[in-house]
């Protein structure tokens, strides 16, 4: 009996201890190497990704959960010769630093808020997809008159179920320091398994839209300890956070483009559907047989509404 006391504790201590351990010495390798595209600015003492091209009024693109620049890549050359196109790695996720509480909807928008500071960027159209819609919302609460207006794709901005929250892929690897050093030991065995599923998933009925190496890529970009622990955390904060703030979309003043694909997870439609009834004077586009990557599957209907944004104002 003793014995198996012994062996429980000694492999007790490791399942505690070592991942500790780990992720006490754990650092994130954020350099942005020769192949990606993009380069860093200092935001209060961390480096964030941005990518910028073409010339003309600003635009500035938040990608959701998990996600990157390269997300807007088929968005670069339709909008390039008229607009500055602008996107960041949310911190935590690519190569984006990411300290403190920046993995909530606030400290998102505050690096938003901040880069548009830093690179000097006018009468701006912010476009947020999915969790990336949450944090525009963020910022449209806040009447801001340097932002021209929002384009919310498939974006979530309520209470949300999400699929992958459970004690051990949220609750635990949002534990500071610990969730790095478990990541460090799993990452490699089922990480790149999860995003794949996710992927494909959001994905399904719009394949053929995608560039043949969309999966393989972010398989290859977001199975990083730290991008997987930042999606942890801003999951198990999101529903308690989002509460405060999803009852004032009543009082936003800018002008709102939603667009949504019917194919979509049925929780995220109805999210919409409430959302363009509570935002004043907001554009609501259904898209017929499209899932929850619109920019990749109707990149030619996101042209359209920026295009009605920019005029409109």
């Amino acid at each position: 009996m003793k014995r198996v006391i012994k062996i429980s504790l000694i492999f007790l201590a490791i399942i505690i201890v070592l991942p500790f351990v780990t992720g006490l010495f754990y650092s994130s390798s954020n350099t942005i190497p020769d192949n990606y595209i993009g380069e860093k600015a200092e935001i209060n003492g961390r480096m964030i990704r941005y990518y910028q091209t073409g010339n003309g009024e600003d635009i500035l693109l938040i990608h959701g959960s998990m996600g990157s620049v390269e997300d807007w890549e088929t968005l670069y050359p339709m909008l390039k010769s008229r607009y500055r196109v602008t996107a960041i790695d949310r911190p935590g996720f690519g190569f984006s630093d990411i300290k403190n509480n920046d993995y909530t909807i606030d400290g998102n928008a505050n690096i938003v808020r901040e880069i548009i500071k830093k690179l000097d960027l006018k009468n701006v159209i912010i476009v947020g997809h999915s969790r990336g819609g949450a944090i525009a919302l963020r910022m449209a609460i806040d009447y801001d008159e340097n932002i021209k207006g929002y384009l919310l794709l498939a974006p979530i901005g309520y209470v949300f179920d999400d699929p992958n929250a459970g004690f051990f892929t949220t609750k635990m690897i949002s534990i500071p320091i610990y969730g790095e050093g478990i990541l460090v030991f799993l990452d490699p065995i089922i990480g790149e398994a999860m995003v794949e599923k996710n992927l494909a998933r959001y994905m399904k009925g719009d394949e053929a839209h995608f560039p043949g190496n969309f999966i393989p890529f972010r398989k290859e970009l977001w199975n990083k300890a730290i991008s997987m622990a930042t999606r942890a955390r801003q999951s198990d904060s999101y529903n308690e956070e989002i509460v405060k703030y999803s009852g004032k979309y009543g009082g936003i003043k800018h002008s709102v483009s939603i667009i949504a694909g019917e194919n979509d997870k049925k929780q995220i439609l109805l999210q919409n559907n409430r959302m363009a009834k509570e935002i004043p004077n907001s554009k609501y586009v259904k898209l017929k047989s499209v899932n929850h990557y619109i920019q990749y599957a109707r990149p030619n209907e996101v042209v359209k509404a920026l295009d009605e944004l920019s005029k409109n104002y």
